[in-house]
């Protein structure tokens, strides 16, 4: 019997959980990264709440500061201009103009001298994603060019550029429907139509808080209890364990969210309340899956760049891009199901 017992205590140690011991500069860097997230939802909180002009300064900014990371990664440097004006063009375009493609018509049509971005919502609205073939051939044709012509620009640098100006650029436009989707339909529903500017942002901050508590759940989770790499040829910090912690962490803080405002009657998306949890309860595990291929995408992309961060605006976390990383492949998967969904799963959108 008392064998038995101390074999029974072996194994009890044998499957006891170990917290990781924290050193000095991660407890440093995990404080310089909480300060710094506090000081940028200070500035992100309420253009996100406001929408607007305030939220379309805010991308604009975001993907402006994004181009010039982006630019790094090539090496070349800043004296070569028009290089750069063609990206920013390029990642502009991309980003804003579906949305102004759908109200600018509109907005002459109507007579507005000014641009009233309220009347453009109502007026036509922004319904759906999508990327111009006359626009990504333009693309294509200058970077061409530049191929041909332009001694600094070879192939790898026009490959990494047309990737990540689309990647960028369309991850921007998604979190511009997201935010906006919510008001257009609103038109449609007498509901959403009186909620007004604060209740239609739910659903990007349903989108935000899937991706930022995936990357919470997954740094804390991995720093105490990470042990087994999960991708060390590309990113060898993150680990299996963090990889759960993170999408548990998300999964259920995003369904909360979307179950407790839909209850509360104020849902995120009108087909999107807690009678069809199920469509709730896809996107909420999708977000932190896709959350993880957009992290990893960039550090796969970093590390063949040989370069830690992409920028270092923000301590503690790096650049935009390494801010965002995630969000910008959330918020295209994201749009994507909303739009299936919407279109009763029909492809042909």
């Amino acid at each position: 019997m008392e064998e038995e017992t101390k074999v029974h205590k072996r194994r009890l140690s044998t499957i006891k959980i170990s917290v990781n011991e924290i050193s000095e500069a991660t407890k440093k860097t995990m404080v310089l990264r909480v300060i710094t997230s506090v000081i940028l939802a200070i500035i992100v909180v309420p253009a996100i709440f406001l929408g607007g002009w305030y939220f379309l300064a805010l991308v604009f900014l975001a993907s402006f500061l994004a181009v010039f990371e982006i630019m790094a990664g090539t090496r070349i440097s800043k004296k070569y201009w028009y290089i750069y004006l063609i990206v920013i063009i390029s990642v502009f375009a991309v980003t804003f103009w579906n949305f102004f493609k759908k109200n600018f018509a509109a907005n002459v049509a109507n007579g507005y001298v000014f641009l009233d971005i309220t009347k453009w919502v109502v007026d036509v609205g922004f319904d759906t994603i999508g990327v111009s073939s006359f626009l990504l051939a333009t693309i294509l044709i200058g970077l061409f060019i530049l191929l041909v012509f332009d001694k600094h620009f070879n192939f790898d640098i026009a490959a990494y550029l047309f990737l990540l100006i689309l990647f960028s650029g369309f991850g921007f436009q998604s979190f511009i429907f997201l935010r906006l989707y919510p008001e257009f339909v609103a038109v449609e529903d007498p509901l959403l139509n009186t909620l007004g500017f604060f209740t239609s942002s739910f659903l990007v901050v349903y989108i935000i808080l899937g991706t930022i508590m995936n990357d919470i759940g997954a740094y804390f989770i991995g720093v105490l209890f990470g042990k087994h790499k999960m991708a060390p040829r590309i990113s060898p910090n993150k680990t299996w364990e963090g990889f759960v912690g993170g999408v548990v962490t998300s999964f259920v803080f995003s369904l909360l969210f979307a179950l407790i405002v839909s209850w509360s009657g104020h849902p995120i998306l009108s087909i999107l309340t807690h009678k069809e949890w199920y469509y709730l309860v896809l996107i909420s595990l999708v977000m932190p899956l896709a959350a993880n291929i957009g992290d990893l995408f960039f550090s796969a992309t970093k590390r063949h760049l040989n370069m830690k961060d992409y920028g270092f605006i923000l301590a503690g976390h790096g650049g935009i891009l390494d801010r965002i990383d995630s969000l910008l492949l959330v918020s295209i998967v994201a749009s994507m199901l909303i739009i299936l969904i919407n279109n009763q799963w029909s492809l042909l959108v």
